[in-house]
C-alpha cells in the first residue's frame, strides 16, 4: 500500500465554533419536526465519458454545438510530438480531429486558447529557443482546418506578465489578461491597446469572459472585495461596474441562462443579473451528484441545460455531465441526511457524492454556514464578523427544529457540547455494524473522543503537532510541566523559546492543553484567580506584543542550530517528517511535547473528517450509514491520497510497513539501475525543501526507529479542547492586555478573567 507525501490538507479555521455557542444546544428539533426543505426544482445529471484516449478535459471549451480541446500525440518511430484540435459533437457524440499546421517550425507551446463557433482557434504560445533557455510570447490563429493563419509577437507588450486567460467578444475580438492588465486585439491579431485596472496593485484579475450580451467582462479584486466590470474596447478602459458579484469559476466568466452570468463556488451554482446586481442560487452541485470542486468548467446550453466538465484527479474519473432542470415531484426522492459544516471542502463533497450514488434510500445534503461570497473585507475585525455570521447561523440551526443530522467537528469545543448531551453515542452503532468493529481503530483515538462515557466521533485520519527540543537539555522523555518550561527559558535568557512568537501565541501554546485545568464544564468551576494562572500571565508577559518579521531573517532550523532558538514545532503527517526534526537537532532531538499542568505528554492530534451524529437528529440511521461508509473505505494507493495517519489500525500498520520498505529501480531486464556513482537508485524517498538562507533537507527512507518513535507519539496524541478564537481564550487575551500594558496588576487581571469566564461558563454549560 502506497501513501503520497505532500497531501493537500484541510485548512485550519482561525475561529472555532465554541466562540458562539452561547445558547442551550439541547433544543434540537424532535423527530419528525421541521422536515428537510423540499426544493421545487432539481437538476438531473446525465454523465458522459468521451471515448478518446487523448481527450483533455483540462482546457475544454464550448463553442457552437461542440466541445473543443487540444490533444497531444507522440510518434515513437519519429520521436516527434504533435497537436490537434478535437471537437466532440454534442449532437451525435462524434469526434473530429484536425492536426495543427504551423507556418514556421519553432518550439511552440500553446498554453491559453479560445475557440470560435466555426472551429477556428486563437492561442497564446510560448516560443522557445533551441535549448529552451529563453522564450517569447506570441498570439496565433488557426482556421478550422488547423492551418496557422498568423502569429504575432507580443513579447514586449506583455513584458514579464503571466498570461492568465483569453476571451472573445461577440464581434470576434480578442482579450488577453495578465496580472492587472488586459490586452486588446482585433480579429487579425493586431493590438488595439490595453486596459490597466489598477496601477497600485489592487487590480488582481480573478476571471474574464463573455456575457449574454456579447460583451467581455472582468472580475477583479479592488481593495475590499471583487468588482465586476465590462470592458470598453474602443475606449480602452473598464465601463460599468457591478456590485455584489459572487466571485468564482477560476479564470473564466460564464454566460448565464436567463440572466447574465453563471457562477459556481465549489458547492453551489448561482445566476447573476447585472441590471439588479443580485444573484440567485440555482442549485447545489451535490444535489446533482457532482463534486463542485471537481468542476473544471461549465456552460449554459441554448436548450436551457447546463454542461459541466468534471475532473476527479484522485479517482481518475473525468467526463462531462449534462444537467436538465426538472420538477422535483417528477424525480424519485430519497430521505435527506443533512451534514452541517462551517466550511464545506472538496473532501466532504467527494464522500457525499460517492454515498449518494451508491445508496438507494438516503441522500447526503451539505449545509455550509460560512458563505465565501459574503467575505468582502480585510483585517481581523472583518474576518471576525464574517466568521461570527456563519457561526450564528449554525448556532441558530442547532438550537431550532432545523438542526443538521451530522455535525462537522472542525473547531468545536467537544467537551463543552458533550456536557449538554448534544452528541449521539457511536458505541451502540459500532456494536451493530457488520462493517466495523471497535477493535478496528486505535484505542487511544477512541478514548480521546469518548466524553462522558459516549463515543462522540471517530476521525478518519489525523495529523500531529508536537514540540521538539534538545534531548541533552530537556531530557529524552515525552512530557513536561509549565513550571519546567519556564525554568528552561530562565536557564537560557539570551535565546528565544520559540521562533518569533507573540504573547497571544505563547498563551495559546500554554492553554491548548491546560485550559481544562482552569475550567470544568461539568461543574462550572473556574480557577483563573489561582497562583498557577498568575504565573502563566507573568511568563507570557516576557514575550513581544507582536512579531516583526524581518526580510532576510534566518530560518528556524538555522536559528536552532546557532542556539538562538530553543524549541521547534513539528507537524507530523506521515512517517517521513520525524527525520526533519532529527536533522534540525543533529541527532539530539527530544519530542517532549507542549507543556501540561500535570507533565503528561502534550502531543496535539488534529483530526481530518471528524463527524458526530446529533442526539436529536431526524435521520440517525441514515447518518450512521454515511459515517460507516467513509470510515470503512480503503484508499486506492494508485489514486487516492491519505491526509495524515489513518485511525484504522490495519491501514496504519500497512502505512508503517510501506514507509521503511526499500525498493530499487530496475531496467527492462530486471537489473537494478545504478546512478553515476554506481549506487542503486532507491524508489521513494527523495524530494525535500530549502529556505532562502540556504538551510535545506532532502528526504530519505525513514528508519525503523523513526517509524517506531512516530507510533509512540501517535499513542500519546489527543485533541485539544480549545483553539484560536475560542471565547474563553478571547476573554483571556482581552483582559490580559491590561496587565501586559502595565494598566492593571496581575491579581486584578486574574480576578477579572475569573469573573468573566465564570459568567460565560454558567451561561453555556
Amino acid at each position: 500500500m502506497m501513501f503520497k507525501k505532500n497531501a493537500v490538507y484541510r485548512r485550519i479555521l482561525a475561529l472555532g465554533l465554541a466562540a458562539a455557542m452561547t445558547l442551550s444546544l439541547a433544543a434540537c428539533g424532535k423527530t419528525g419536526e421541521a422536515e428537510a426543505e423540499q426544493k421545487e426544482w432539481v437538476w438531473v445529471p446525465e454523465f458522459v465519458a468521451i471515448d478518446d484516449e487523448n481527450v483533455s478535459y483540462y482546457d475544454m471549451q464550448l463553442a457552437g454545438d461542440g466541445l473543443f480541446y487540444l490533444s497531444y500525440d507522440y510518434d515513437e518511430a519519429t520521436e516527434t510530438s504533435s497537436q490537434s484540435i478535437c471537437k466532440y459533437s454534442l449532437a451525435d457524440g462524434s469526434i473530429t480531429k484536425t492536426p495543427l499546421s504551423y507556418a514556421e517550425e519553432k518550439n511552440w507551446n500553446l498554453n491559453r486558447t479560445v475557440f470560435a463557433e466555426d472551429g477556428s482557434m486563437y492561442g497564446v504560445a510560448n516560443v522557445y529557443n533551441e535549448d529552451y533557455s529563453e522564450s517569447e510570447t506570441w498570439l496565433c490563429k488557426f482556421d478550422a482546418q488547423g492551418n496557422q493563419l498568423f502569429a504575432e509577437d507580443m513579447t514586449e507588450l506583455v513584458n514579464d506578465s503571466y498570461v492568465d486567460s483569453m476571451a472573445m467578444d461577440g464581434e470576434g475580438r480578442i482579450y488577453i489578461s495578465g496580472d492587472s492588465n488586459i490586452w486588446l486585439f482585433d480579429q487579425d491579431g493586431r493590438n488595439q491597446g490595453s486596459v490597466s485596472l489598477d496601477t497600485s496593485g489592487n487590480g488582481w484579475i480573478r476571471s474574464m469572459g463573455r456575457g449574454k450580451n456579447g460583451k467581455v467582462y472582468v472580475c477583479y479584486y479592488n481593495n475590499d472585495g471583487y468588482d465586476l466590470a465590462d470592458i470598453d474596447f474602443e475606449g480602452k478602459k473598464t465601463g460599468n461596474t457591478y456590485d455584489d458579484f459572487p466571485a468564482g469559476n477560476g479564470d473564466r466568466l460564464v454566460s448565464g441562462i436567463d440572466r447574465d452570468f453563471l457562477v459556481q463556488d465549489g458547492s453551489r451554482v448561482f445566476e447573476y443579473d447585472t441590471e439588479s446586481q443580485t444573484s440567485e442560487e440555482l442549485f447545489s452541485w451535490l444535489d446533482s451528484d457532482i463534486n463542485g470542486y471537481n468542476v473544471q468548467n461549465f456552460w449554459a446550453l441554448e436548450d436551457g441545460r447546463i454542461l459541466a466538465v468534471t475532473m476527479d484527479w484522485e479517482n481518475d474519473d473525468n467526463g462531462i455531465a449534462l444537467l436538465t432542470k426538472k420538477k422535483a415531484s417528477e424525480v424519485p426522492q430519497k430521505e435527506v441526511v443533512v451534514v452541517g459544516t462551517l466550511y464545506g471542502d472538496s473532501s466532504i463533497q467527494a464522500e457525499a457524492v460517492k454515498f449518494n450514488k451508491a445508496n438507494e434510500k438516503y441522500r447526503i445534503s451539505i449545509r455550509e454556514y460560512l458563505d465565501f461570497n459574503n467575505w468582502n473585507g480585510e483585517g481581523e475585525d472583518a474576518y471576525r464578523a464574517y466568521m461570527a455570521d456563519g457561526i450564528n447561523r449554525m448556532n441558530n440551526d442547532i438550537t431550532s427544529g432545523n438542526c443538521p443530522d451530522i455535525l462537522d467537528l472542525t473547531g468545536v469545543n467537544m467537551k463543552q457540547l458533550a456536557a449538554k448531551g448534544v452528541f449521539e453515542d457511536l458505541n451502540g452503532y459500532l456494536e451493530k455494524s457488520d462493517k466495523l468493529n471497535r477493535s478496528d481503530f486505535l484505542e487511544n483515538i477512541l478514548d480521546a473522543y469518548t466524553l462522558g462515557g459516549a463515543l462522540v466521533s471517530i476521525p478518519y485520519s489525523f495529523q500531529m503537532q508536537t514540540v521538539v527540543g534538545k534531548a541533552s537539555e530537556v531530557g529524552s522523555g515525552m512530557g513536561w510541566t509549565i513550571e519546567e518550561l519556564i525554568a528552561y527559558a530562565d536557564a537560557h535568557p539570551d535565546a528565544q523559546l520559540f521562533d518569533n512568537v507573540s504573547k497571544d501565541q505563547i498563551m495559546m501554546y500554554l492553554m491548548m492543553y491546560n485550559a481544562d485545568s482552569f475550567v470544568d464544564w461539568t461543574t462550572g468551576e473556574c480557577r483563573f484567580d489561582t497562583n498557577e494562572f498568575k504565573n502563566i500571565l507573568n511568563f507570557v508577559n516576557r514575550f513581544p506584543d507582536e512579531v516583526n518579521w524581518e526580510e532576510g531573517d534566518l530560518s528556524t532550523p538555522s536559528k536552532i542550530q546557532r542556539g538562538d532558538v530553543l524549541l521547534y514545532e513539528a507537524n507530523l503527517y506521515n512517517f517521513d517528517e520525524i527525520q526533519v526534526s532529527n536533522e534540525i537537532f543533529q541527532g539530539d532531538a527530544a519530542f517532549i511535547g507542549y507543556p501540561t499542568m500535570d507533565g503528561s505528554a502534550g502531543c496535539m492530534l488534529s483530526p481530518f473528517q471528524s463527524y458526530a451524529i446529533l442526539s436529536k437528529a431526524r435521520q440517525k440511521e441514515g447518518a450512521w450509514e454515511f459515517l460507516e461508509s467513509f470510515l470503512a473505505r480503503e484508499i486506492d494507493p494508485e489514486r487516492g491520497s491519505l491526509f495524515g495517519f489513518p485511525t484504522r489500525k490495519s491501514m496504519l500498520n500497512a502505512m508503517a510497513e510501506e514507509a521503511v520498505k526499500v525498493e530499487y529501480y530496475t531496467d527492462e531486464n530486471g537489473e537494478i539501475v545504478l546512478d553515476e556513482e554506481g549506487e542503486a537508485i532507491v524508489i521513494g524517498g527523495g524530494g525535500g525543501f530549502s529556505y532562502s538562507d540556504g538551510w535545506s533537507y532532502d528526504y530519505r527512507i525513514p528508519t525503523q526507529e523513526e517509524v517506531d518513535l512516530t507510533m509512540s507519539l501517535i499513542e500519546t496524541a489527543r485533541p485539544v479542547s480549545y483553539s484560536q478564537g475560542d471565547e474563553v481564550l478571547n476573554i483571556i487575551s482581552e483582559e490580559a492586555a491590561g496587565f501586559y500594558q502595565g494598566q492593571k496588576s496581575v491579581d486584578e487581571v486574574a480576578s477579572v478573567i475569573q469573573s468573566r469566564v465564570k459568567i460565560y461558563v454558567d451561561e453555556n454549560r
